[in-house]
């Protein structure tokens, strides 16, 4: 059986856009990911200006649920791209205002307050870290343990 001309040259046409698509960028975030299983790349991650030093605050382990949320903006609409676990000591060089990740907390938990990872990674909220280690309150009465430091001189601006 005699394979046509239209045949083999629609042959070597497909084989050519399946090795163009197949080297193209937009597929390659699905197939590195990060540790959790969520896409980000550096350039997702908002910057930030501003800030300080970098300070040390811990995830929160008081209430659940423990640990904190690494987010690629200010906002718990962004793309997650990790997580610490709880008392995990995480490094922070600023802070910036944003969307409250959980505004029915009563204060200072309510706040809208993200910092910024030293390492750039993203912005973890107020409400998920601590000035200090926290022990876990299965009644869910305790106070919160001690807010992580906001002072002014460490406030940064969004980029």
């Amino acid at each position: 059986m005699a394979l046509s001309a239209e045949f083999k040259i629609g042959t070597v046409i497909s084989v050519l856009l399946t090795v163009l698509a197949a080297g193209s960028p937009w597929w390659w975030r699905y197939f590195h990911s990060s540790p959790d299983g969520q896409t980000a790349t550096t350039s997702d991650v908002v910057g930030m200006s501003g800030g300080c030093a970098p300070f040390q605050v811990f995830a929160q382990d008081r209430w659940n649920p423990v640990g904190t949320a690494i987010r690629d903006a200010p906002n718990v609409l962004s793309t997650l791209n990790g997580s610490f676990p709880p008392n995990m000591s995480i490094s922070v060089n600023g802070w910036v205002y944003g969307r409250p990740a959980y505004p029915t907390n009563t204060p200072p938990w309510n706040s809208g307050v993200w910092f910024h990872l030293t390492d750039g990674a993203g912005s973890v909220s107020f409400a998920g870290v601590r000035a200090t280690p926290t022990s876990f309150d299965p009644t869910g009465h305790a106070n919160g343990g001690t807010p992580a430091p906001t002072s002014l001189g460490c406030e940064g601006a969004v980029q």
